[in-house]
């Protein structure tokens, strides 16, 4: 079923959602107006470029700003994690921030189990979520267990550590003490 979204919830004004890829070809305009009908903003595709290609979705950025929609690739290989820890920290920055800005954000990778599972998850644990109830809320919504891998939840566990080390370091105006007013 290529229009069906998959709404998480999260802590933002905005909606976070895992879609089903569109198919390709003569049905990618069709399956990216439904997107935007559905009040999506920005789109993620996951996907190689030989995956896009296999599936008839090279042009699947064109549409969908035509559409109107924001669109990101973020590629990442199939049943693997990102390649770049640092590309993905910021890639999953600028989507927390503009769902607290409130814009409704997509995310699909080929089957909707594993790489977006990952990217959605690592989206709930920055914006303080805990791993376990971040991939909870994503078996909610999709109605099966996620992610596709081990190695891809030991990378979210992994982001959720730092993380939370970043926001206990101090800042340049030295360290909280406690009881200091």
């Amino acid at each position: 079923m290529p229009d069906v979204i998959y709404w998480i919830e999260g802590p933002w004004q905005g909606r976070l959602a895992i879609l089903t890829r569109p198919r390709g070809r003569d049905w990618l305009e069709d399956d990216v107006a439904v997107w935007q009908r559905a009040g999506l903003d920005l789109v993620v595709s996951l996907l190689t470029m030989d995956e896009s290609a296999e599936l008839g979705l090279e042009r699947e950025g064109e549409i969908a700003h035509r559409q109107g929609l924001e669109y990101i690739s973020f590629p990442i290989a199939d049943r693997k994690v990102p390649t770049s820890r640092e590309d993905a920290h910021k890639l999953i920055q600028q989507l927390t921030a503009r769902l607290s800005e409130g814009k409704h954000i997509g995310v699909h990778c080929r089957q909707g189990v594993g790489r977006s599972a990952l990217l959605a998850a690592s989206v709930l644990v920055s914006s303080a979520v805990g791993v376990g109830p971040a991939f909870e809320r994503i078996e909610k919504a999709r109605g099966c267990p996620v992610p596709d891998t081990p190695e891809q939840r030991l990378w979210v566990e992994q982001f959720g550590k730092m993380t939370v080390r970043e926001k206990e370091m101090p800042t340049e105006a030295g360290p909280m003490v406690k009881g200091a007013t």
